[in-house]
């Protein structure tokens, strides 16, 4: 692996979390628990790129702003509000979006399609 692999992935989760922030803005869509799961895997997914990343041979300087980026994404993602008492929406019956829950499906193929 080489630096420009993590360049490419932290622009991916920029994507993602353009996504994330957009959701929790919409008040339906934060009390989806759907929406908690997808921030979970992007927290997760950001410490492995990190982990992957320290243990990567090459100029110290470059890994240090790689590092920092993904730091910065790592608050970002984890300071994003979510509802009090996230809920399943779609087993609730009150999932106005219907069988394509955006932060419950769409969201976790797309972080699969970035981390691929």
């Amino acid at each position: 692996m080489e630096a420009t692999y993590f360049k490419k992935q932290l622009r991916g989760y920029n994507v993602v979390l353009g996504i994330l922030k957009a959701e929790t803005e919409d008040d339906f869509c934060r009390n989806c628990i759907g929406l908690e799961g997808a921030i979970t895997k992007v927290e997760k997914g950001l410490k492995k790129l990190k982990l992957d990343l320290a243990n990567l041979a090459g100029p110290e300087e470059e890994k240090s702003q790689i590092t920092d980026q993904i730091d910065r994404l790592g608050h970002q993602v984890g300071s994003l509000p979510l509802g009090q008492e996230p809920t399943c929406q779609k087993t609730a019956g009150l999932c106005k979006i219907g069988p394509d829950c955006l932060p419950r499906d769409g969201l976790v193929a797309l972080m699969n399609q970035i981390t691929q």
